[in-house]
């Protein structure tokens, strides 16, 4: 699964640009544990070098040997951009060549998967750590990160600091430590009052909450997600609500409209902070908007849908004030 589709977003990429044998190799072992003779790298069709790069290095392996039809063979499959492709039976309806919709896990894929075969979907960072771990073994790998969750963690942060990129850090090192020691804020002497965490899937976090650690479960107490590692940070000039508004609507428009809760909820979330942002907008609706995002979290099909939600439920949990400043 190399569909990335969050903005601001580059791990997948940076990877599969500069190092696509780790990943080839990490399918090669993982085929072969599994019984596989076939594996395809569904990559976002905006990374056209990184697909040519994949397929450079397929060749590269074929040539070796490592690779072919009488041995594990991949294919680089290119997706159309549906941000709803990542989530994994979308994914496989996509490689089908379907459309792009997801459906109810069960059965689940690793028992009937892609072409009703059993298969096994993990992302790049996955495959690519799973040579390394085979080299050093598993205690070198469960040393890094903390008791439940191993290994270290790739994040993109982008917004108002100074080191936009990649950082590869142990998994539970705090957000302070990222955005302030590694990413370098604050740009023009603007303090950063939050950090959107997750992508347009993930919650937004004050400033208060910058000493929690990016680990699943402590995020997730706190309403975000650690998602792909798509991490924004976010300054004091910032509305909470514009974000939440530009999140949503871009959930909005990648909806696949499969299910009700996704298709009309979306929609209908976006046009509540569109009048909310016009001054139009009164107590009631702020109040219509939290209840609609919490009966769409959890009546909608797919993880897209229900985690739309997420910037909303976190912006009006962490900034209700910045909602009803602009009400009045």
């Amino acid at each position: 699964n190399a569909d990335e589709g969050d903005p601001g977003a580059i791990m997948d990429r940076s990877v599969l640009e500069s190092d696509p044998h780790s990943v080839i190799e990490g399918m090669v072992i993982a085929g072969k544990a599994i019984g596989a003779n076939k594996g395809y790298i569904y990559c976002r069709a905006e990374y056209p070098l990184a697909v040519e790069v994949l397929n450079k290095a397929i060749n590269q392996a074929k040539a070796y040997g490592l690779l072919g039809e009488n041995n594990f063979d991949i294919e680089v499959y290119v997706g159309a951009g549906a941000f709803v492709c990542g989530e994994v039976t979308a994914l496989i309806s996509s490689i089908e060549g379907k459309r792009g919709n997801p459906r109810l896990k069960v059965p689940y894929p690793a028992e009937k998967g892609l072409f009703k075969e059993p298969t096994i979907i993990d992302n790049v960072e996955t495959l690519a750590n799973i040579a390394p771990i085979i080299l050093n073994g598993s205690e070198w790998f469960k040393n890094i990160g903390t008791e439940k969750s191993k290994g270290t963690k790739v994040f993109s942060i982008t917004g108002d600091i100074v080191n936009v990129g990649c950082v590869e850090v142990p998994i539970g090192t705090s957000i302070k430590t990222v955005i302030e020691d590694i990413a370098g804020c604050p740009v023009d002497g603007k303090k950063i009052k939050a950090v959107q965490l997750g992508g347009p899937s993930g919650g937004c976090l004050p400033v208060e909450y910058f000493d929690t650690p990016l680990d699943y479960e402590p995020l997730q107490e706190l309403g975000t997600i650690m998602g792909s590692g798509g991490m924004i940070a976010i300054n004091e000039d910032k509305s909470a609500v514009d974000i939440a508004r530009f999140f949503v609507k871009f959930c909005a428009s990648e909806s696949c409209g499969k299910c009700l809760p996704c298709r009309e909820g979306t929609r209908q979330m976006v046009n509540i902070l569109d009048k909310i942002c016009s001054g139009n907008g009164s107590k009631e609706d702020i109040d219509k908007l939290e209840d609609l995002a919490q009966v769409f979290k959890k009546t909608a099909l797919c993880g897209l849908g229900k985690t739309a939600p997420n910037p909303v439920l976190s912006t009006l949990n962490y900034f209700r004030n910045e909602y009803e400043d602009i009400v009045k």
